[in-house]
């Protein structure tokens, strides 16, 4: 049905050539099944960047929670105090 032509359907002139119905259908079938591949790929790849992301956030957490886990088990040191007060020492013996 599509794809019979008869001598009149032929067209004399090189302008006149069209792809008719069944270009326009195959053309926009194609074009759909290239976004269809598209949209799945772009979607693929947005999730291993959000998963790749969601790594990194955990090992920064990990890591900040380890820094301060030793932060609070490391000894306190007296150095600042002694500092301070060596300074108050010495400016009243100056007077």
């Amino acid at each position: 049905m599509f794809f019979t032509t008869t001598p009149g359907d032929i067209p004399t002139e090189p302008w006149e050539a069209t792809p008719g119905i069944e270009g326009f259908l195959l053309g926009f079938f194609a074009i759909g099944i290239a976004l269809a591949f598209l949209m799945w790929s772009m979607n693929r790849h947005l999730r291993k960047i959000k998963h790749a992301v969601t790594i990194e956030q955990q090992k920064a957490d990990a890591a900040r929670a380890a820094k301060t886990t030793a932060a609070s088990k490391a000894p306190k040191t007296v150095t600042s105090e002694l500092s301070t007060s060596e300074s108050t020492v010495g400016a009243e013996s100056s007077d």
